[in-house]
């Protein structure tokens, strides 16, 4: 058995139903997004946010600095599962493919954007 979780072990029961993921770094913690390829209708969810938080190495300073440089590393656990994906993703996806999946993320992009517009903009009128 490994030491590190496997795709299995943090919830993705079916890897085949995996389309394509991502990793976005926000304060210090890893968000590993798996998005899944779903029918028209389907009940389950379109994809799947996992958190792990950064490590934090301490080195010494540049230079002649007392004051030791704060480091924040990748988990190897968020390396792992990124090499599982990749397993799976890469025979997946030829170029026709990619910008299809560059059109849906920009959609999805331009839709959240509309969305929190919407809602700032009845903010504003509250307190107008």
């Amino acid at each position: 058995m490994s030491k590190y979780p496997t795709l299995a072990s943090v919830g993705v029961t079916d890897p085949e139903e995996i389309d394509r993921y991502s990793l976005q770094t926000v304060n210090n913690v890893d968000v590993l997004r798996i998005v899944y390829r779903r029918q028209e209708g389907e009940l389950l969810s379109e994809s799947k946010k996992l958190r792990f938080g950064r490590s934090e190495r301490y080195q010494r300073a540049e230079r002649g600095s007392q004051v030791p440089e704060v480091v924040h590393e990748v988990s190897p656990v968020v390396t792992r599962l990124m090499a599982e994906l990749d397993s799976i993703v890469a025979a997946k996806h030829s170029r026709d493919r990619k910008l299809e999946i560059i059109e849906e993320e920009l959609r999805r992009l331009e839709e959240e954007a509309a969305h929190r517009l919407a809602y700032i903009r009845t903010l504003i009128k509250e307190v107008s």
